[in-house]
């Protein structure tokens, strides 16, 4: 390493030493702590009361242009599966770098090897699946913290300001933690540097006295102790003045909302419909609809029925460290510090609750980390009940583990009457008078000015909020400049094209890295680089000046402890970056992720769309090209045939991508895919001849390439999801029971999905697109036969799942639905031929990743 790397090594591991110290204290069975153990493999020790290595830990460093290989992790794997201790004690290897794809396979091996399955590990290792070293790696993993050494010691002061006696303020809190911990990393480097091993071990009543904290938890700061103390605080939290979202269950066909109207004309969610089941559920939605309200609304509701639930922000999250995460949860709620080993309490109790919200927002390796640590209590069916919310739906389910089955729900958007509703609600407080028809009318002009995001309750709040505007803006990233140009005003504040091109800049950079929040440090470092590059463009800017000025308008605030900075709603971090592409006052990134599309859509409704950025959305964001290709206003020119191909091969799995296209005599264009041709442009008459072999689109005038080439891909989609004329026998046929012929149903079903995604989905993206469509086995009750007025019918309870597993309740009683199952028949789950009913499944997962009703005939 040179030597900024070793200083910045040195740094790193110091700080991890100092937060493996704090958290020895939370875990009675601990007595000490080694910093440089006993060998060169290990960095850091944690041994029990009696002087047994518990767990040990080598930390490394590496380069951002650089990654960790196999070669390099199997080496540090193979030297600690060897030393005596390996037997009994875990190890970790613990990286703030990045893994390569040879390195990702040794990440996966081990968690696999963890769960008894060494296959691929032997072959990495190329021993035999009886070799000792199976034992000893089956309790080994790789762990990614990407958090600087200011971030992890922003974490050690606020575990130890939870564990130290009460201050008369938190300005003298922080103080004395910010001290202890400052105490406590001078002492530990101390200590490193003695060549005597015992002489490098730390005890807990050595710690402890460093700190200023008691050596063992006080018996008023354990879960058992404060859980009535937080049920109470929770149900006194009550949300003021907030668009009340709802939801629905993705798993039945006919998905009812869940929701009811409480007295008074309120809206609200049902807990038992969200928490109905046992196992871990997906909250998904896109970007203002309403998830973070959902689940502080399920907070206080769950309170109120006697029931845990603990809400915290993923941005807060460190990899490894879930109990201290739970614990701020725990502390936003009661409004006093509590210590990492209090949440570690409540994560292992069976009747809470953990709601981790924004969790597909966070940064990949972030992510890991926490599907990595979900992994065994998941699986196990252990302690608290975990719900992910976030926009990503392919990426929440896959934190999870493949072997569980979660409940998934979805954020719908505001109905008409309800958006009506909150229109006369709005201008009655106002202090003006709205009759129905008022409201309708002020309703419609919303709409029109938000075309298909008029269901979003973020973006309809914000577009009452400025109905008294003289010049109301029409379109989203319209609304949320004049949006900020209304908080600039309220607040006095000025210079704001300033700060939304800094913001712009900084933002753009965290969502490259799948983020939109920073430590203070790198906000402050971040913030620095992008004043410079407004100076260099001959604007004047102060990093001080913008940070103020963001933080007075409320674009930006502070969470938690730590102080992470975090936009005041992480569309406008969105908004800001899309407006910073838009100028190009910031580059596109070389690669896009699936967080990305907000600011692309954005971005083109500022400036519209150019060759590069349509290139770059088809290819990593094929789905987002639906709506980006409204904003594609280019002429075509002559090179508009093979730039149409280009984009359809991101689009489309057919082989033969080739377009010709024709002028029509009243300036329309004619765009068909003939096979066995050429790119190019044709008369009418040549046009008008391939019409009648291959399928043909007639485009605006307006249309630009990406609109031809989604409109192409639209056709093909129609043609692969035509549903067969063929009818279902609505009962089981002759000599075939009820089971039996669901059973067979179902299977078939999911026969046909597969195929549909295989041929539906953009090169590369089946994976999104099979977690949209939702999992494709049963779990059924089918009850005895009933006779109405017109038939008989035979009623079924269900719910979709990863599994077929339908039984008749007179064969199993002990098999009850849960309160988010749906309930149907026999003959209405039968009438649909499963090709049907999978062509439906996929086209309606299609219009839920691209537009609605895109794929109507």
């Amino acid at each position: 390493m040179s030597g900024v790397d070793t200083v910045r090594g040195i740094a790193y591991q110091q700080a991890q030493g100092v937060l493996e110290a704090i958290g020895l204290l939370d875990d009675p069975a601990l007595g000490s702590v080694r910093v440089e153990g006993t060998d060169d493999a290990v960095d850091i020790e944690l041994l029990t009361r009696d002087g047994t290595l518990h767990h040990a830990i080598q930390v490394k460093v590496r380069a951002p242009d650089y990654t960790w290989g196999e070669a390099a992790l199997l080496a540090v794997l193979k030297r600690w599966a060897v030393l005596p201790d390996a037997a009994h004690a875990s190890f970790e290897f613990l990286t703030d770098g990045r893994l390569g794809p040879s390195g990702r396979r040794v990440q996966q091996a081990l968690e696999a090897a963890a769960e008894g399955r060494t296959g691929l590990l032997a072959e990495l290792l190329g021993a035999g699946v009886d070799d000792p070293v199976y034992i000893a790696l089956g309790k080994a993993r790789i762990r990614q913290d990407p958090y600087n050494t200011s971030a992890l010691l922003a974490r050690a002061e606020r575990q130890v300001a939870a564990m130290l006696p009460s201050a008369r303020t938190e300005e003298d809190l922080r103080e004395q933690a910010t001290k202890a911990v400052d105490r406590l990393f001078r002492v530990l480097f101390d200590f490193a540097s003695n060549p005597e091993p015992q002489l490098r071990e730390m005890d807990r009543q050595l710690i402890a006295g460093l700190l200023g904290v008691p050596a063992e938890q006080s018996p008023a700061q354990r879960w058992a102790a404060i859980r009535e103390r937080y049920l109470e605080a929770a149900r006194s939290c009550i949300q003021q003045e907030v668009i009340t979202p709802a939801v629905a269950g993705i798993q039945m066909r006919d998905p009812s909302i869940l929701r009811q109207y409480a007295s008074g004309g309120g809206q609200k969610l049902r807990v038992g419909e969200l928490l109905g089941g046992s196992g871990p559920v997906v909250l998904a939605g896109r970007t203002g609809t309403g998830k973070s309200t959902a689940v502080q609304i399920l907070r206080q509701q769950a309170a109120a029925d006697g029931r845990i639930v603990i809400t915290a922000h993923a941005e807060s999250y460190l990899p490894g460290r879930l109990g201290a995460l739970t614990a701020d949860g725990l502390t936003a709620v009661l409004q006093e510090a509590c210590p990492t080993a209090t949440g570690t309490q409540a994560l292992s109790d069976s009747t809470v609750t953990l709601v981790i919200d924004g969790a597909a927002e966070v940064a990949e390796l972030t992510r890991r980390a926490l599907q990595e640590e979900l992994l065994a209590p998941v699986s196990a069916g252990h302690g608290a009940r975990i719900v992910l919310v976030g926009r990503d739906m392919a990426a929440l389910r896959a934190m999870l583990p493949s072997s569980v089955t979660p409940e998934i729900f979805r954020m719908v958007p505001l109905e008409h009457g309800r958006r009506v509703e909150l229109a006369e609600r709005a201008t009655a407080a106002a202090g003006r008078s709205c009759t129905p028809h008022t409201a309708r009318a002020v309703v419609a002009a919303l709409d029109k000015m938000l075309g298909d995001a008029a269901g979003n309750p973020l973006l309809f709040s914000m577009a009452m909020a400025l109905l008294d505007e003289q010049n109301v803006p029409r379109g989203r990233a319209g609304l949320y400049r004049a949006f900020i140009e209304q908080l600039a005003a309220r607040s006095g504040a000025t210079g704001m094209s300033a700060v939304r091109t800094a913001l712009g800049i900084v933002y753009a950079h965290l969502l490259n890295g799948g983020r939109r929040y920073a430590d203070v440090y790198e906000w402050h470092h971040m913030l620095s680089q992008a004043t410079s590059a407004l100076r260099s463009a001959g604007l004047p800017a102060d990093v001080s000046t913008l940070d103020e000025t963001a933080r007075r308008c409320g674009l930006i605030t502070s969470l938690g402890w730590d102080q992470t900075v975090v936009p005041m709603h992480d569309s406008f971090a969105d908004y800001l970056a899309g407006a910073a592409h838009a100028s190009g006052a910031e580059p596109f990134p070389p690669r896009l992720s699936a967080g990305d599309d907000q600011r692309m859509l954005l971005c083109a409704e500022m400036r519209g769309v150019d060759e590069a950025m349509a290139a770059l959305v088809t290819r990593d964001l094929p789905f987002t090209a639906v709506a980006l290709a409204g904003h594609d206003r280019r002429p075509l020119g002559l090179e508009a045939p093979h730039h149409v191909a280009s984009l359809l091969c991101h689009l489309s799995a057919a082989q033969d991508q080739a377009v010709v296209m024709s002028r029509l005599k009243d300036g329309r264009a004619l765009a068909l895919r003939p096979p066995g041709t050429e790119s190019a442009w044709v008369d009418e008459a040549r046009a008008f001849e391939l019409a009648q072999t291959c399928q043909a689109a007639v485009m605006d005038k307006e249309a630009g390439p990406l609109a031809v080439a989604t409109r192409l891909w639209r056709q093909e989609l129609l043609t692969r999801l035509r549903q067969p004329a063929a009818l279902s026998p609505r009962r089981p046929s002759s000599g075939q029971t009820a089971v039996e012929a669901l059973v067979g149903h179902t299977e078939q079903t999911a026969l046909e999905v597969n195929q549909l995604i295989d041929l539906a989905a953009p090169p590369g993206h089946a994976a999104a697109l099979k977690a949209q469509v939702g999992p494709l086995g049963l779990h059924a009750v089918i009850g005895r036969p009933e006779q109405d007025s017109l038939s008989v019918h035979t009623p079924v309870d269900y719910r979709h799942s990863d599994g077929i597993v339908i039984v008749e309740t007179c064969d199993d009683p002990s098999f009850p639905p849960g309160e988010s199952w749906g309930c149907t028949t026999l003959e209405h789950l039968l009438d649909s031929p499963p090709r049907s009913t999978a062509a439906q499944r996929v086209r309606e997962a299609i219009e839920a990743l691209t537009t609605s009703s895109w794929l109507n005939p």
